[in-house]
């Protein structure tokens, strides 16, 4: 499963924050250890690069990581799954529970597991999209990829959103008399690089049932006429 490293420090802090936020458990493994113990994030902090963790689940995951420092660490929320890799700065304790202040990763990993399969839009295809960040910008763009769940968007100018923003109005003009509007929450971004289109991906929220139906309706148009141009051979 690909995933988005992303390197952005106050972005990843966002991220980690989120984690904290919702008490999700934390996976932590160390090299050459074929054990996986338990933690929690307290603190993060990517001002001053470093992040809290609390006490790990037993005495012998506490002693390995005193004696190994390195540590990878993965978690999930949302149906996202987060990684990083982090060195142990130094331990010692609060209120008699041990605390470990860690590196702030220099990257953290972000998967998300799509639940539907996209289908690229085909040349000569035009599914204008219109939308709108929380601070009211306006973001405009072309459609290269539709499933009933998210899309994939080349926006016409390059813009600063992030990872997991949710962009609450999406609009896409299907055709002259047919528009879906929703949220969109950003799951992917690709930088604009070589003169190339900034590209982002994300998922549909509140769609209601009317426009899911229409929605569908779409991705099988689209998922027919890619049957048609493939090879009798390729299916």
């Amino acid at each position: 499963m690909k995933g988005e490293k992303i390197t952005n420090p106050h972005e990843s802090a966002r991220l980690l924050e989120m984690v904290r936020a919702k008490h999700s458990l934390l996976e932590v493994s160390m090299p050459g250890v074929p054990d996986i113990f338990f933690s929690a994030l307290l603190v993060i902090n990517a001002d001053d690069q470093f992040i809290l963790m609390d006490e790990i689940n037993t005495r012998q995951g506490h002693e390995l990581l005193l004696v190994h420092k390195k540590i990878n660490v993965s978690t999930k929320i949302n149906g996202i799954d987060l990684s990083f890799s982090s060195t142990l700065q130094q331990a010692y304790e609060k209120d008699g529970i041990a605390v470990y202040k860690i590196d702030f990763p220099e990257s953290v990993l972000y998967r998300q597991q799509r639940q539907s399969y996209r289908i690229n839009i085909g040349l000569g295809i035009s599914i204008p999209v219109k939308m709108k960040r929380e601070d009211g910008v306006p973001l405009y763009g072309n459609m290269i990829n539709l499933s009933e769940t998210g899309a994939g968007i080349a926006l016409n100018s390059p813009c600063a959103v992030q990872m997991s923003e949710i962009l609450p109005f999406c609009e896409l003009r299907i055709s002259e008399d047919q528009t879906i509007r929703c949220q969109l929450e950003i799951r992917y971004i690709k930088p604009n690089d070589n003169n190339k289109p900034q590209h982002i991906g994300g998922q549909f929220i509140g769609i209601d049932n009317l426009q899911q139906r229409e929605l569908s309706k779409v991705v099988t148009g689209l998922q027919r006429d890619l049957m048609k141009r493939l090879p009798k051979d390729a299916i």
